[in-house]
C-alpha cells in the first residue's frame, strides 16, 4: 500500500511540475499571439519551415521544443493545433525533428558537465535531426486537406 501512495505522490508531483511550466507558457503564447508577436516570430522562422515544407505556424512549436524540450514542445504543438489548424504532416515532421533534437541546450550542458564534447554533441544532434526531417519531408506527400480536428 505504501508503494501505491508513493507512486501516486510522485505522479502528482510530476504533473504539478509540468503544469507549473506549461500553464504560464500557454498564457505567454496567448499574450504573444494577441500582440501579433507570434506572427512576427513565425515570419523569422519562415526559412526553416519552408526548408522542411511545413506550415509556417508549426515553426513556433519547433522553436519551443528545441529550446525547452519535448514536454514544453508538445504543449506548444497542442496549442498550435488548436489555434492554427495545423495539418498532420507538419505535426509529424515537427515531432520527428524534436524527437532527435529536443532540449538541445540543456542536454548539451548536462552531458558537457560529465565530460562530453558539447560541440560534437550539438552538431551530431542538429545535423541528424535536420537530415532525417528533410528526407522525411520529401517522401511524405503534402496533404493539406488532412487537418487535425
Amino acid at each position: 500500500m505504501e508503494i501505491i501512495v508513493d507512486i501516486i505522490g510522485n505522479l502528482v508531483s510530476f504533473i504539478w511540475g509540468i503544469a507549473r511550466i506549461l500553464i504560464p507558457l500557454m498564457i505567454a503564447i496567448e499574450i504573444l499571439k494577441d500582440t501579433k508577436f507570434i506572427n512576427k516570430l513565425s515570419g523569422s522562422i519562415k526559412p526553416v519551415t519552408k526548408f522542411f515544407t511545413i506550415s509556417e505556424n508549426s515553426g513556433i512549436s519547433l522553436l519551443f521544443g528545441v529550446a525547452f524540450g519535448l514536454t514544453i514542445g508538445a504543449g506548444a504543438v497542442i496549442q498550435s493545433v488548436k489555434d492554427y489548424d495545423i495539418d498532420k504532416r507538419s505535426i509529424f515532421l515537427v515531432t520527428m525533428f524534436l524527437s532527435m533534437c529536443h532540449a538541445i541546450f540543456e542536454d548539451s550542458i548536462l552531458f558537457g558537465s560529465i565530460g562530453a564534447n558539447i560541440f560534437i554533441l550539438l552538431a551530431a544532434r542538429l545535423i541528424s535531426a535536420v537530415f532525417i526531417t528533410f528526407i522525411l519531408s520529401r517522401f511524405i506527400k503534402e496533404d493539406l486537406s488532412s487537418k487535425i480536428q
